[in-house]
């Protein structure tokens, strides 16, 4: 059976919804979110019966492993391809059903080998720094139809593997602008913003009451200079990770403030509730247990430290006095230092100066 052709007309207002996407992406999407529009847009224009996103995992002597991220098959024809999976390859000397993702790889451009009695695939490469976490490989597969690709269909998968690198170069671009790497909480700069604009909120809505509360992980630079950085940035990495999931359930917004400093904002809450929240979270932190490394970050078997963090609490409600971001933050600042001064592993709430 011949493979159906695609239009080229089509392809032109297909990349112009994609550029429509682009410019539009929201700064906030996820990774899913990027990929799941622009990849329906590809399978639609090539007309593909199979689409797949790879991603490089690794290179380890002559293999290649690539993780299936993404697998777009309505006719359930390819029944291997599974999200998740790891395929490993031999790049010198791939099997005939991955050739074209091989050669794509080595060749960083579109592969489109025709292997007889494998249907006709073509696959792309998606250009992504290393820091960035790699290259991902797209494309699709014609099954059971016989090789009629276009020299115009090589240039639009090409031009479409450039949107998608696009696409995630952007999202990352601006996750960095926003987020922590470390512990992937709010950076320092954006935790700020999102104070100042529950500030704003009042003006407009001045029955409202929230709090923040600044967190410092006590004993810190000692943990530093005992078992070196690594061990500290697997600390602050764990604490980031224990906010997060918490922040889920009981508060909106948590950020890395600096250093070992962390904020968080709790939205339409007393310092009451603030305070019985704060204190569950202090206790859960005591009681985790935060693996040890030695100096290669290598993780040590049933090695652990004990972590724990002060509190400071300052609410925002009506006749409370609070002038500004600053003013809000240093009163939740203060709160924290005298926790630290009563002893360290303990919640303040603020009282006035």
């Amino acid at each position: 059976m011949k493979k159906f052709e695609s239009d080229a007309k089509i392809v032109l207002n297909h990349l112009g919804r994609l550029t429509s996407f682009l410019q539009n992406l929201d700064a906030n999407a996820s990774k899913e979110d990027s990929f799941n529009f622009p990849l329906e847009i590809i399978r639609k224009t090539m007309m593909f019966d199979v689409s797949v996103l790879y991603k490089v995992s690794n290179i380890i002597e002559n293999r290649l492993i690539l993780e299936i991220v993404k697998v777009m098959d309505p006719k359930g024809l390819r029944v291997d391809l599974k999200e998740g999976r790891k395929l490993r390859l031999f790049l010198d000397n791939p099997d005939k059903k991955h050739v074209n993702e091989v050669r794509a790889f080595l060749n960083r451009r579109t592969s489109y080998i025709n292997v007889p009695g494998m249907g006709c695939d073509i696959m792309g490469y998606v250009y992504l720094p290393e820091n960035f976490g790699g290259a991902y490989l797209f494309g699709g597969d014609f099954g059971g139809k016989e090789s009629s690709i276009k020299d115009h269909e090589v240039a639009c998968i090409e031009i479409m593997c450039n949107f998608l690198s696009t696409i995630l170069l952007k999202t990352r671009f601006e996750h960095q602008a926003e987020y922590d790497n470390l512990t992937g909480l709010y950076n320092s700069g954006k935790i700020k913003q999102k104070v100042e604009v529950k500030i704003k909120r009042f003006a407009r809505k001045p029955s409202s009451s929230a709090c923040i509360v600044m967190g410092d992980i006590d004993f810190f630079k000692k943990v530093n200079d005992t078992y070196g950085h690594i061990q500290g940035d697997l600390v602050l990495k764990k604490v980031g990770d224990i906010l997060s999931k918490s922040m889920r359930e009981v508060f909106d917004v948590a950020g890395r403030y600096g250093g070992e400093e962390f904020l968080l904002i709790f939205d339409e809450t007393n310092e009451e509730t603030g305070f019985q929240v704060v204190e569950r979270l202090r206790k859960n932190i005591e009681k985790t247990k935060f693996e040890k490394a030695d100096e290669t970050g290598k993780i040590l078997k049933n090695k652990f430290l004990n972590i724990t963090m002060s509190f400071g609490i300052s609410g925002f409600y009506k006749d409370s006095g609070v002038k500004n971001a600053i003013d809000w933050i240093s009163r939740a600042d203060n709160a924290l230092y005298k926790a630290k001064q009563n002893g360290r592993n303990k919640t303040i709430v603020f009282k006035g100066q």
